[in-house]
C-alpha cells in the first residue's frame, strides 16, 4: 500500500497548477486548524470526499488513514481527555467532558490535514509538486537559501518513500512465499539485510536518475514563466470562495 504515491488520472485537481494546489492547501490547512465547531470540520471533510471522487474508495482512503495514525490520534485524545480543565464526565473529576470534546477535534483536524496533503500527492507528480514548492519559494534565493537544490532533495525523498512501500511488501511476499518464521536476531537480519541493500541501490539510481536530467526539476521550476491558464484561474477563484465561506461557519 503507497498511501502517498501519484495516482494517474485526468481530474480537475490533476490538471491544476501546483502551485494553486500548495497554496490552496496552506490556507485550507489554516482554515482547518482554527475550526472552533465540528460544523466547519463537517463541511471540510465533505469538500475532501468530494474531491477524491465521491466513491466507495474514498471512505477506504479515510479508514486506511484513521488505521495508519491510530495510536497518534489515541494519545492526543487521552492526553486532552485527562488533561483539559473544564467540566467533569460521568462525575469523575480526573476526566473532563471538555477535554473529551477537544480531543475529538484536534483528532478530526489532524486526520482532515493528513487527508487533503495526500490529496496532493495523489494529484500531483513529484517533480511537478517538487518544482511547484521550489517556485513559490524562489525570492528567498536573494537571501541566499539553496531554494533549488532543497527542491531536489525533495523530490528524491518523494520518489523515494514509494520505494520503500514498495520494497516493505515485496520482503513481506517473499517472506511469506518462504514460510520463514524465525523471530530471532538472526532471522530478521536475513530479512533486513537484502531489504537494506534494494534500498541502498534503488536510491542511487535515484539520484543518478535526477543528476543526469532524467527527472530535470529545473523543467517544473520553468512554471514561474508559464502564464496561469483559464481552468486554472478558475480553480483558484472557486477553491478561494469555498475557504471564505467554510471560515464563516
Amino acid at each position: 500500500m503507497t498511501e502517498g504515491a501519484y495516482r494517474p488520472g485526468d481530474s480537475f485537481l490533476h490538471r491544476t497548477d501546483p502551485r494553486v494546489k500548495l497554496l490552496l492547501l496552506l490556507v485550507l490547512t489554516v482554515c482547518l486548524f482554527s475550526a472552533s465547531s465540528p460544523q466547519r470540520l463537517l463541511l471540510i471533510f465533505c469538500l475532501w470526499f468530494a474531491a477524491a471522487g465521491g466513491s466507495m474508495k474514498a471512505l477506504l482512503d479515510v479508514w486506511r488513514i484513521i488505521r495508519m495514525l491510530r495510536w497518534l490520534l489515541f494519545f492526543t485524545f487521552i492526553v486532552h481527555l485527562f488533561f483539559t480543565p473544564g467540566h467533569t464526565l460521568l462525575g469523575v473529576r480526573w476526566i473532563s467532558y471538555d477535554g473529551l470534546l477537544r480531543g475529538l477535534m484536534i483528532d478530526a483536524q489532524l486526520v482532515l490535514a493528513v487527508l487533503f496533503s495526500l490529496l496532493l500527492a495523489w494529484t500531483t507528480r513529484p517533480e511537478a509538486l517538487a518544482g511547484g514548492l521550489s517556485t513559490l519559494l524562489a525570492p528567498l534565493q536573494k537571501l541566499r537559501i539553496p531554494v533549488r537544490e532543497a527542491g531536489g532533495m525533495l523530490l528524491l525523498v518523494l520518489h523515494f518513500f514509494p520505494l520503500i512501500q514498495s520494497e516493505v511488501t515485496i520482503l513481506k511476499s517473499e517472506r511469506q512465499e518462504s514460510r520463514i518464521r524465525s523471530s530471532g536476531i538472526k532471522g530478521w537480519l536475513s530479512s533486513v539485510e537484502p531489504l537494506l541493500t534494494r534500498l541502498f541501490d534503488c536510491a542511487d539510481q535515484l539520484a543518478k536518475d535526477i543528476a543526469s536530467g532524467s527527472m530535470v526539476l529545473a523543467n517544473a521550476m520553468d512554471q514561474k514563466e508559464k502564464a496561469f491558464d483559464r481552468h486554472t484561474l478558475m480553480t483558484s477563484t472557486f477553491g478561494l470562495l469555498i475557504i471564505f465561506t467554510l471560515w464563516q461557519v
